[in-house]
């Protein structure tokens, strides 16, 4: 069976089943299950109305055990969900995804884009949805997000669905404005920033939403940086067939396929690599997407297996598998991440998340070592795997060394009362508020007067890395696991990671603390010594 179709065949129902397909409910067309069924939210998160896109695509898709296919109600199904995002678009074009009154820019660029796509796919003609997309179109022209790019990039993949339906020269010249100047902040090793670092998993959706512009418009410009994201992306791929993860600044493990597809047909091997590696175990239970939770399912994930499938279908080049070696290190400093590979070993580093380990040996994952955290109770924690620009770093030889203070982070939890003064702020100041959560929630930046310092040695076989830890006053300290403290909605989805091996130790009431630990490349196996405590 094909790697896309195993995958497609898995997912497919969960992901019908957050549809309204009740013709005469009120809802009819909503994606959001939990506020149209379980009625546990006030309001339908416009994000997943792109369900509706992933319904066409069933509908109009040919393949191996497709039931949907040329089925008149899914169809049906896919073009009330289009007509339920109009009616609940904002008046200023934008739409909301986590709370009312939020004019959010990702619902608005990505639903864009699926909603522009089932009209052209139906060859609709009607002008209350034309108006519903200019209104959008305006919106996203006049805003611009500057802290997640591949929300950016999505928003001008729909500004160029939305020209090819109405020829819009200001369509047309927004989207350029916008096109220019993301790819001129692309990093020269081939990543676009997603909240101050590199990521995996968001790449995949710049690359996705990247590529399926060229798709449609046949823009040369973005041949050159497309070809330089999988040539970053490429070592990355992990030996068990996963890619992406703790090291990434936003900790993401699920990976885009589309824009993969595009590439292997403009006959680029690295994409060829990452495609071939990554999805060749798609219908074996433990699939390293298995952990997806039914919201990424209908949000991006199903639609762009299904366009990628679509794709592959068609694919007339004939261009060879070409396997990645390199023997060497490999060092991207302005990302942050340290690569180590030997015939047996793999090694990722990410330096700027306080020197983050994982490891694997002969295809397996066998440690994983996230750094330290400190419990102050309440929720209240610190950490030193934190995205964090600030950490002094030095790379000489076979050493990296890397030093900082601990970040500081408030767990939130949600309440009544959190809930009903965030309707109020933003009924009164609408996406004004955004910026101000993001603070909160996602780039705290908020340092305590805790030091570590970090030496990590790299010998043949084998790891040592020295931890300092020096407080001015006791502390509860303690290894973290894989769990990431920033907040991320696409994130802390199951992995094997979960599971691997590491250092599991608590020291109450320190000041200082030294403690070396060795790791035996060769055969797995940890050594774990506290040189001194106080």
């Amino acid at each position: 069976m094909n790697n896309y179709v195993a995958y497609i065949d898995k997912i497919v129902p969960k992901v019908i089943t957050q549809v309204d397909r009740d013709p005469h409910s009120m809802t009819y067309g909503s994606c959001d299950r939990n506020y149209w069924h379980l009625k546990i939210r006030d309001f339908s998160s416009a994000i997943l109305q792109q369900t509706g896109l992933a319904l066409i695509l069933l509908y109009q898709l040919e393949f191996e055990g497709n039931e949907f296919f040329l089925h008149e109600d899914v169809k049906d199904w896919g073009i009330a969900t289009l007509y339920y995002w109009e009616q609940i678009q904002l008046k200023d074009g934008s739409f909301n995804e986590y709370y009312p009154n939020e004019h959010g820019f990702p619902p608005t660029a990505f639903s864009l884009y699926s909603s522009c796509e089932i009209y052209k796919r139906l060859h609709i003609n009607d002008d209350r949805l034309i108006k519903a997309f200019n209104k959008t179109g305006d919106y996203l022209i006049n805003h611009i997000e500057t802290k997640a790019f591949n929300q950016e990039i999505a928003s001008i993949t729909a500004l160029y669905s939305l020209y090819s339906i109405t020829s819009s020269t200001i369509v047309f010249d927004g989207l350029n404005r916008k096109l220019e100047r993301i790819l001129s902040l692309q990093s020269e090793e081939g990543w676009f920033s997603e909240y101050e670092g590199a990521d995996i998993g968001y790449l995949s959706v710049s690359l996705d939403m990247l590529a399926e512009y060229y798709w449609m418009s046949k823009d040369k410009r973005v041949i050159e940086p497309l070809s330089r994201i999988v040539s970053f992306i490429k070592y990355f791929v992990h030996p068990d067939g996963t890619i992406g993860g703790e090291y990434g600044s936003r900790n993401t493990t699920y990976f885009l396929p589309n824009g993969l597809e595009v590439l292997v047909q403009l006959g680029n091997q690295d994409a060829l690599f990452i495609k071939e590696n990554i999805y060749k175990d798609s219908i074996k239970p433990g699939f390293f997407l298995d952990g997806v939770d039914d919201r990424y399912c209908s949000h991006y994930l199903l639609h762009s297996f299904l366009r990628a499938l679509e794709k592959e279908r068609y694919n007339k080049t004939n261009i060879s598998y070409k396997s990645l070696e390199f023997k060497s290190d490999k060092y991207f400093s302005e990302a942050g991440l340290y690569i180590r590979k030997t015939n047996n070993n793999y090694c990722v580093i990410g330096i700027k998340k306080g020197g983050l380990i994982k490891c694997y040996l002969n295809d397996v994952e066998f440690y994983n070592d996230c750094g330290y955290r400190i419990n102050y109770g309440k929720g209240k924690v610190a950490a030193t795997n934190w995205q964090d620009n600030t950490y002094s770093v030095n790379i000489s030889g076979n050493k990296i060394s890397l030093s900082g203070l601990f970040n500081v982070i408030s767990l939130k939890t949600p309440t009544p009362f959190l809930h009903f003064v965030l309707r109020m702020i933003s009924k009164i100041f609408g996406n004004k508020i955004i910026s101000a959560l993001k603070s909160m929630i996602i780039l705290v930046n908020k340092h305590n007067d805790v030091k570590f310092n970090r030496l990590i040695e790299i010998d043949r076989n084998k790891l040592i890395i020295t931890d300092i830890i020096n407080s001015p006053r006791p502390i509860n300290l303690e290894t973290a696991n894989n769990s990431s403290l920033r907040h991320v909605a696409s994130g802390k989805f199951f992995s094997k990671s979960d599971l691997c091996q590491r250092h599991k130790a608590i020291y109450e009431q320190i000041n200082y603390i030294q403690i070396e630990k060795t790791i035996n490349l060769s055969d797995g196996s940890l050594y774990v010594k506290e040189l001194k405590t106080l």
